[in-house]
């Protein structure tokens, strides 16, 4: 296994693009980290400074400590697999398996060894004399897999490996390949435009935004601990509602929300700051007005839409805001349009957030 670091790490095309900026993270021995962001944000740049096919134009990469720049290529022990098979098509699986340590030199029976290992590792020894053409989606990705464990790679770099699959193979293929790494002992970094792919296969994810890391956690610090708007805006589906702190002198600060108020996560901010309030929108709970009901924001239905295992509620707030929230099918109650509910919020389910100086939108920018 392999610690990756990367210190301070930008790289600039031509004069003038900054595709990644003061890159700095460490990826532990082992772990599986995935890389997301919108289109443009630096995934790819990223993946390709740790490949080697670019080289940083200011910062360092390190691989257990040793700078990437000053290692051979053929010592840096990288494997690699795509979006579309790196397989060769006039090789069987066992001459492609083969080729990497072929290539090295390596002698008759232990290429054989790491061959048969490799097989074994991806569940695919029956289909040894099997022609690419001859091989599913699915197969041919094990292919993939197997030639990185043949060429005896201690870091796994993952382009889009997914992205052929059909939407259910692929839903099962995560678990297989999360699984293979961790019995393999590699270190793999993983990118992807499939958010829910990134938060079911990984360790930690990396949110990439205009080339900077705007946050790395695990799966549940995104979900739940946003460190920022953009992670909250970008991972999964949450609203923003605009207040001022009222009270800051407990567990929970009062926010006052037009001519409401609703209590929300503390997070420090001082008593009449403008704030921002996100939520995930699967946090809501909407209900018709009762006396019981506590912590809400009053507000008129626009429209109550049916989408599967969820119903997306809109309201518009008395302040004028609009929220959606995403209420489980089978719950009994409807609602009609204009009709007055009550928009329950859970305070420990909510993030507070200092109220941008350039704005919410332009804060959002991808």
């Amino acid at each position: 296994m392999t610690e990756i670091q990367f210190k301070h790490v930008t790289k600039i095309f031509g004069k003038k693009v900054e595709a990644v900026k003061d890159l700095s993270f460490i990826i532990e021995d082992g772990e599986y980290v995935s890389l997301i962001g919108p289109s443009g944000c630096g995934k790819t740049t990223t993946l390709r400074l740790l490949a080697g096919t670019v080289l940083p134009t200011r910062g360092k990469i390190f691989f257990d400590n040793e700078e990437v720049e000053k290692l051979p290529i053929q010592k840096r022990n990288l494997g690699f697999v795509f979006q579309h098979f790196a397989i060769f098509p006039h090789m069987n699986v066992w001459e492609n398996i083969a080729y990497g340590p072929t290539v090295k030199g390596k002698r008759k029976s232990e290429i054989e060894e790491l061959v048969e290992h490799s097989l074994s590792s991806v569940q695919m020894k029956k289909r040894a004399e099997s022609f690419p053409s001859e091989l599913s989606a699915p197969e041919l990705q094990k292919v993939s897999l197997a030639r990185v464990i043949a060429a005896e790679a201690k870091i796994l770099l993952l382009d889009e490996p997914l992205g052929a699959l059909d939407q259910k193979i692929r839903e099962e293929f995560q678990f297989f390949l999360r699984d293979f790494v961790k019995k393999q002992g590699l270190t793999a970094i993983h990118v992807t435009h499939d958010q829910a792919e990134a938060l079911s296969i990984s360790d930690k994810v990396i949110v990439l935004n205009k080339g900077q890391l705007i946050q790395m956690g695990t799966p549940e610090d995104l979900i739940f601990s946003p460190t920022n708007l953009f992670t909250s805006f970008f991972v999964g589906e949450s609203d923003f509602i605009e207040g001022y702190i009222l009270d800051d002198s407990t567990r929970f600060s009062k926010v006052r929300v037009g001519l409401e108020s609703v209590y929300v996560q503390n997070a420090g901010i001082s008593k009449g700051e403008r704030v921002v309030i996100a939520i995930r929108r699967e946090f809501f709970d909407v209900k018709k007005p009762n006396k019981n009901n506590e912590n809400f924001l009053t507000g008129k239905i626009i429209s109550d839409k049916f989408l599967g295992l969820f119903r997306r509620v809109k309201v518009l707030l008395k302040n004028q805001q609009i929220i959606e929230a995403k209420i489980h099918a089978k719950s009994p109650i409807k609602f009609k349009e204009n009709e007055t509910v009550h928009v329950i919020i859970d305070p420990s389910r909510t993030r507070c957030f200092e109220f941008p100086k350039e704005g919410i939108q332009k804060s959002l920018e991808m």
